[in-house]
């Protein structure tokens, strides 16, 4: 970037962050975000952006023979079309900042986020189509509606997060009905410097029975960068980029580390501590363990 340049991005703060060269570092965070890449987007996933837009239409179409009548027919109809344009709208902006690959470095806006407007109304809209004109005051059609909903979407909610209780309230989590790793970072809170430096699996967060908790905000410890969320900051922020490749490179291969593994990266970043699937590896002295973690002492 010449100085010039830099100028205008200095003139253009706070969005000067846009004209901070990509480097590969940074490509291969922004790459762990498979939704920044719209072309790669599955068939079910762009009929989750037109089929909702479609149906919007179709809620104008249904109100505007009623124009004449009640007041509501005619704010749907309005809502419904405006919604419409909004969407395409919007959908066009998204694709321009998405596929030249010269607007790389706008990828991180995620300009498809204004689907979550269009979703918020669209359902409002819907249910009160549904209620006004399909379930009325009949309880029975309600419950046949809500109950299997529901329960579909407690299956769903259980088979994303297995190992968490389902109602986490505050002073009811003790013993056996904690999440073992949530417990585990609780120690770490509790029981380790509070200048330690933690490495974990790069890709902890996907492990069986982890259920995407996250180690900083629980253990309130400094960690290596992982390969699952940690990127998505990397994206936004380039210049953590080399940093966060330099971390993820050391830890390649961690589920096949050994002690003289976990002592390198001791000497090259300053790691004091671990935490590992259990059994652990031989060679390490580990303070806490449960039946699924087990935290040590790297030296």
């Amino acid at each position: 970037m010449g100085n010039e340049q830099r100028g205008l991005a200095t003139l253009l703060l706070p969005l000067g962050w846009v004209f901070e060269p990509a480097s590969d570092a940074w490509r291969q965070a922004a790459a762990t975000r498979s939704f920044y890449f719209v072309l790669r987007w599955h068939w079910y996933e762009w009929l989750g952006v037109v089929a909702p837009l479609a149906l919007l239409w179709w809620f104008r179409a249904l109100a505007q023979p009623r124009l004449e009548k009640p007041r509501q027919e005619k704010i749907l109809a309005w809502m419904s079309e405006r919604l419409v344009y909004f969407g395409v709208f919007q959908l066009a902006v998204a694709l321009v900042m998405l596929l030249p690959s010269r607007l790389e470095r706008l990828r991180p806006l995620e300009p498809m986020r204004f689907l979550h407007l269009v979703y918020l109304l669209f359902v409002l809209m819907s249910g009160g189509l549904l209620g006004q004109y399909v379930l009325k005051r009949k309880v029975l059609r309600w419950l046949l509606l809500f109950v299997p909903l529901s329960a579909g979407m407690f299956y769903a909610q259980r088979q994303m997060y297995p190992a968490t209780p389902h109602l986490e309230l505050p002073g009811a989590l003790a013993g056996n009905n904690e999440n073992a790793w949530v417990t585990a970072f609780r120690w770490i809170s509790r029981n380790t410097p509070v200048d330690s430096l933690f490495a974990l699996d790069p890709h902890y967060m996907e492990l069986p029975g982890e259920d995407y908790h996250g180690f900083r905000a629980l253990a309130e410890r400094s960690v290596l960068a992982d390969a699952v969320k940690d990127p998505g900051m990397v994206a936004r922020v380039p210049s953590l980029a080399p940093r966060w490749l330099r971390e993820v490179d050391a830890q390649r291969g961690w589920r096949n580390f050994r002690r003289a593994d976990f002592l390198r990266l001791k000497a090259e970043l300053g790691v004091d501590w671990v935490v590992l699937q259990a059994p652990g590896v031989e060679g390490l002295p580990c303070p806490y363990r449960n039946a699924q973690v087990v935290v040590c002492r790297v030296e």
